[in-house]
């Protein structure tokens, strides 16, 4: 059986790293420990967790880390915030705010 901690980083082969797991993991309740079951993974903890994680992987660095180099093309980053936002609106959980750009004021 896998923990939790486990399947969140099996989302992707990139270091995320721990204490983003853990921050994540401790704003939507989810214990890092616990065992996975089906439940779980289909649970609205684990899930806005993921969809958290697939956010901040869509803006992480492009790094190499001990000769393994992990970098992402703007597709792929698109396709996760995409997905994030999915799981988002499947669990009719408002997402990060968008930021809105344009002219603000009387003169520009």
């Amino acid at each position: 059986m896998n923990t939790i901690l486990e399947a969140l980083r099996g989302i992707n082969s990139y270091p995320i790293p721990l204490r983003t797991i853990n921050e994540v993991a401790e704003r939507r309740g989810v214990d890092l420990n616990e065992e996975t079951t089906v439940d779980i993974l289909q649970g609205r903890a684990f899930n806005l967790s993921r969809a958290d994680l697939l956010l901040w992987l869509s803006y992480a660095p492009n790094v190499t880390q001990g000769g393994q180099s992990y970098s992402f093309s703007d597709e792929q980053r698109m396709r996760m915030r995409g997905m994030a936002h999915q799981i988002y609106d499947e669990m009719e959980e408002e997402g990060p705010p968008k930021t809105l750009y344009g002219y603000k004021g009387k003169r520009l």
